[in-house]
């Protein structure tokens, strides 16, 4: 399993923006992303999804189990990429390929992020990180 964290800075400061443009190079070619956040996270991000990318549909629901991107309050048992938009959530032990983990510009934040790549590979998962700018 891989786990990538994206850290956010420069012009990069908006964890919905980048959560938007990373489902959108993701889907279609996979055909099982989970984006897990808080309810009200979520709704702002299924906005986002009707109106970016301009010119392109990215199915996906609230909460459901039927669209190939689902965006959830609690991580499923399984997706092929799944997205965490909310760093106190607790750590996933469904299956999953790939993990993308928003590390927004908070440094309250980033102190629970820094406990979940611990975690990460205390598990065994290939872990990275990058920095948007």
């Amino acid at each position: 399993m891989q786990v990538d964290f994206y850290e956010l800075s420069g012009r990069f400061t908006d964890p919905l923006f980048v959560a938007t443009v990373l489902v959108g190079r993701a889907w279609p070619a996979s055909d099982s992303i989970a984006v897990v956040g808080e309810r009200a996270t979520l709704e702002k991000l299924d906005e986002r999804l009707w109106q970016e990318p301009e010119g392109r549909f990215l199915p996906h629901e609230i909460g459901g189990s039927l669209a190939p991107i689902r965006l959830l309050e609690d991580a499923p048992d399984q997706a092929e990429l799944l997205i965490n938009l909310d760093p106190s959530a607790p750590l996933p032990g469904g299956q999953f390929k790939r993990i993308l983990e928003i590390i927004p510009p908070d440094e309250a934040l980033k102190e629970k992020l820094r406990e979940r790549w611990k975690a990460w590979r205390a598990r065994g998962a290939q872990v990275k990180h990058h920095v948007l700018k």
